[in-house]
Order: C-alpha cells, then structure tokens, then sequence
C-alpha cells in the first residue's frame, strides 16, 4: 500500500470521529448559553435591549470570507498546487486574525456604550461578551492551527523546490497536510456557521 494511503487510512477515520466529538461538545456548550439567555430575558427585571454595534457585521463578512479561502486552500492540497495551498492557508489565517480584531473593537465600542461585563445594571450585557467571547476563544484556537498548517505549506512548498525531495518523502507530507487541511475545513467552516447563527440569535433577542 502507498505510505501515504496508508497514513490516511490509519488516521483519516479516527481524527474525523474526534473532531466530530470536539464539535458536538461545543454545540451543546453555545446551546447551554442560548437558552439561559433567553430564560434570564424572560425573567424580565432589569434586562435592557439594545443594538449591536455595526462593526460586527464586518467581523461576519471576514469570517466568511475566510471560509471561501480555506475551502480553496483545501481543494488546492487536494490537487497538489502547493503554492495555492499556502496562499488560501495565508489569507484565511489573516481574515481569522482580523475577525479576533473587529470581534474586540466591537466589544469597546459596547463599553462605550454603556454595556459592561457585569450583571449591574443590565444583564443583558454580560450574555453577549460570554457568548461572543466563548466563540472568539474557539477561533483563536482555530488560528492556532491554521498557523501549524500555513508554516507546514511552506516547508512542504520549499521542499518541492529541491531536486533532492524523493517522491516518498513528498507523500508523506502531502499526506499529513491532507489531514490537516481537511479537519480545518471542517472545524473552521462549523465556526463560521456557528457565529452566522450567533449573530441572528443576538441580533433578534436583544431588540
């Protein structure tokens, strides 16, 4: 069996089922914040509405956008267009760090606006920097990676370039960067989603 059939078909499997699990979990967790955000809204008190700050809606569009260049990133390892890989890889790593940008511009601008991290006067306030602030995490996590997977583009990139490289060796990196890409794809585009579905739940529960 080729070593890097082989790689995939040992790991592929097991690594899908894992971050599946991970995905799950973390469902389940925003799922937990939504619905004690809207059993604490119900209890009425001193729970104020009020609008999120346009700024947002950039951070949206990034995050989106970054999906776009990693689902290209991910098709050109498929085809073995090194060079494309890391600049789908690149641009996605940057929009994922500019999303953590306007997701903290947002959240000054709120400060501004009189809407604080504290349950006094309005606990309106605090639901929405834990719920975006929860999902900032798990982005910054997902740059983690993307950063991995961006430095191993361009060994694999520079290695390509030698006239030394042995086919073998070449599968095996191809095969890794594969995995990586792939499992990305997955858990970036479900962050993606995820915050989509963040947005509107917030932006029509808080008015």
């Amino acid at each position: 069996m080729d070593v890097n059939v082989k790689y995939k078909v040992n790991n592929q499997g097991a690594h899908r089922f894992t971050m599946w699990l991970f995905i799950v979990t973390i469902c389940m967790v925003f799922a937990g914040f939504t619905s004690a955000f809207l059993v604490r809204k119900g209890a009425g008190g001193a729970w104020t509405p009020f609008d999120i700050p346009g700024i947002f809606k950039v951070s949206t569009l990034l995050i989106l956008l970054s999906s776009v260049f990693l689902q290209v990133a991910h098709i050109a390892n498929k085809k073995r267009h090194k060079l494309m890989t890391s600049i789908g890889l690149f641009f996605t790593l940057i929009l994922g760090i500019l999303f953590c940008y306007f997701q903290i511009q947002g959240w000054e601008q709120l400060t501004d606006m009189g809407i604080y991290l504290s349950f006094n006067p309005n606990p309106a306030g605090p639901f929405f920097f834990v719920i975006t602030f929860i999902h900032a995490l798990h982005v910054a996590s997902g740059i983690l990676f993307l950063a991995i997977a961006f430095i191993h583009s361009i060994i694999v990139l520079r290695k390509s370039n030698k006239m030394e490289t042995h086919l073998e060796e070449d599968n095996i990196q191809k095969g890794m960067l594969t995995i990586r890409t792939d499992l990305l794809l997955l858990f970036w585009h479900f962050l993606g989603f995820l915050w989509v579905y963040l947005y509107f739940f917030l932006n029509f529960n808080l008015k």
